[in-house]
This record gives C-alpha cells, structure tokens and sequence, in this order.
C-alpha cells in the first residue's frame, strides 16, 4: 500500500507542475503581448510566471530569459515564444539529492508561441 500511496503523491507532484507551467505560459504570453516594449515586456512575463505558479503552489525561480523572440518588435505578425522548464522533486526526496543537479527528479516544461495580430499590443487598431 505505501508504494501505491507513493506513486500517487509523485504522480500530483508533477501533474500540479505540468499544470502550473502550461497556465504560466500562456499568462506570460499574455503580459508580453500587451507591454509595448521588450523590457517591459519581459518583466510583465516573468511577474506572470511568478504570480500563476504561486497560485498553483509551485516553487519557481527565474534561470534565463523567459520570451524569446525575433527582433522583438512590437509589429502586427510579429512572434514570441514562451519556454518555462523546471525540475519537480520526488516527494520525501532528501534535499541534498537535489543540489545542482537535481537526479530524484522529473523535468516539466511548457512552451506556447503567440503571435501578434492587428489587433493585439499597444497598436492595436492600426491595421
């Protein structure tokens, strides 16, 4: 029974992380979208990331960049990425397992692409 029970909790853990990374995304995209420049942009994205996966109850930390873009224009067809990647510990893992790199863990990521249509950003309208 106590595998069963743990196979279940390890099975949550990832699946609340899985969940919490998609949703981040795609409010990361959101917050971009609508900033109107590239740094701003980029710091909306991240305080998205931040926001939603507290929600959720997971630990996250930035380790890079979170959009990535082209030119990173704000023009109508312009497009941008959101990668979110991050490593779910194992419940009851000893935290000295997961140091650097972390070996009782499973990697989630989420990855949205967005695309800025005529309608979108701060020019919207302007088609």
């Amino acid at each position: 029974m106590v595998p069963l029970v743990y196979v279940v909790m390890a099975a949550l853990s990832v699946q609340r992380a899985a969940f919490a990374e998609t949703a981040a995304a795609r409010e990361a995209a959101r917050a971009y979208a609508t900033a109107g420049s590239d740094a701003a942009g980029e710091q909306r994205a991240e305080q998205a990331v931040a926001l939603v996966m507290r929600d959720h109850g997971v630990r996250w930390a930035p380790t890079g960049r979170v959009i990535s873009c082209g030119d990173c224009s704000y023009a109508p067809g312009s497009t941008f990425t959101v990668d979110l990647r991050r490593t779910v510990t194992l419940p009851f893992v000893p935290s000295w397992l997961c140091g650097q790199r972390c070996v009782a863990g499973i990697v989630v990521s989420a990855h949205h692409r967005e695309r800025l249509d005529c309608y979108a950003g701060p020019g919207a309208g302007t088609c």
